[in-house]
């Protein structure tokens, strides 16, 4: 939905050129291609918008827009040449380059994203998302103090951006300043008690801290406030299923919410399907606990193969009808 409106926007901010050229009339022909972002089809979105670039080459929001259908059908390539060439034909607009940052962030080309992202704060040096953004660049590049600096500039240029606050807290919390981490997580909260993330977040410096009974009851406000919330099922039957203590775990409901992550992906996800081997295991449901660790490694082998040594490990353990425990450490991990 978030690329179908600002498609709708850019329709509107971009167009500003003649329209003599164009044999359809050019706002016909981008309208047409907007249904078709509504309707999913963005392979005639694509031909359409191809049709305006060759009647007019210089037709900027047209490259814009197909860049955004070619990322959509998973065509990078292709969306990066146009936003390059939308770039190119506005050097002084930074939503082209803003755009293919985004690609090129999910690529994990995160210098070319970086170097994108420079470029509109040039314009706007205090501007807090952006200023986020680059953050989660940087440490997902690994530049762990960039991106702090980054997080802190951003909630300096805006002390209400509760997704910096997340993003700081979570970096204070991966550093070990648990103090500030919390401080910026109550800030969080205090400005949006509705967020799920913000709960998120603090679960997992609670489970890092070795205070699972505050994760949990994190973990809990989140499946209460926004149940369908990406991971958050999987995460909350994780730490019932495998936390090493006897008061947090609990079979039942570790095989309830492990089941309500794997129908939110098919148990096509390798990761949601270890969680239900592992919830029936903590249950004695040793046949369950087998089945699905198998289904798991073999999702793993194609593709987690960085899980796949733990798979087999827990499987061995099922075979000897144990159960699995973690002991919760930090990560290297920025969510956007």
């Amino acid at each position: 939905m978030k690329r179908f409106a600002l498609s709708a926007l850019l329709v509107v901010a971009l167009l500003g050129v003649s329209h003599a050229v164009i044999k359809r009339d050019p706002m016909d022909v981008l309208r047409e291609s907007q249904e078709a972002f509504e309707k999913r089809d963005f392979d005639r979105a694509a031909t359409l918008l191809t049709e305006a670039i060759e009647a007019n080459p210089k037709l900027t929001p047209a490259f814009v827009l197909r860049g955004l259908a070619n990322a959509s059908r998973n065509k990078f390539d292709e969306a990066v040449a146009d936003y390059t060439k939308a770039a190119e034909l506005a050097p002084d607009d930074e939503r082209p380059r803003l755009l293919r940052a985004a690609v090129h962030q999910f690529r994990k080309e995160f210098d070319k994203a970086i170097a994108d992202i420079d470029f509109a704060l040039k314009k706007d040096p205090k501007n807090s998302a952006l200023l986020s953004t680059r953050g989660v660049c940087r440490a997902q590049k690994g530049d762990d103090d960039g991106a702090l600096n980054d997080f802190d500039a951003a909630v300096k240029a805006d002390p209400k951006n509760v997704h910096g606050l997340q993003l700081r807290g979570s970096a204070y919390s991966e550093k070990g300043e648990k103090d500030k981490a919390l401080g910026d997580f109550k800030d969080a909260i205090a400005l949006d008690p509705n967020n799920a993330a913000t709960y998120l977040y603090r679960a997992h410096l609670y489970l890092v801290e070795a205070d699972p009974e505050s994760a949990l009851a994190d973990l809990e406000e989140v499946m209460r406030r926004a149940p369908d919330f990406p991971g958050a099922a999987n995460d909350y039957a994780w730490t019932l299923a495998t936390n090493p203590k006897d008061s947090v775990r609990n079979g039942r409901k570790a095989i309830e919410f492990a089941k309500k992550a794997c129908h939110e992906t098919d148990y096509k996800h390798a990761p949601t399907v270890d969680t239900l081997a592992a919830a029936h295991a903590e249950s004695g449901d040793w046949d369950g606990a087998l089945k699905w660790q198998q289904e798991a490694l073999t999702l793993a082998e194609k593709t987690h193969p960085d899980d796949v040594k733990g798979m087999k490990e827990r499987l061995a353990l099922f075979k000897e009808k144990k159960a699995f425990r973690e002991v919760p450490v930090r990560e290297k991990k920025h969510k956007p």
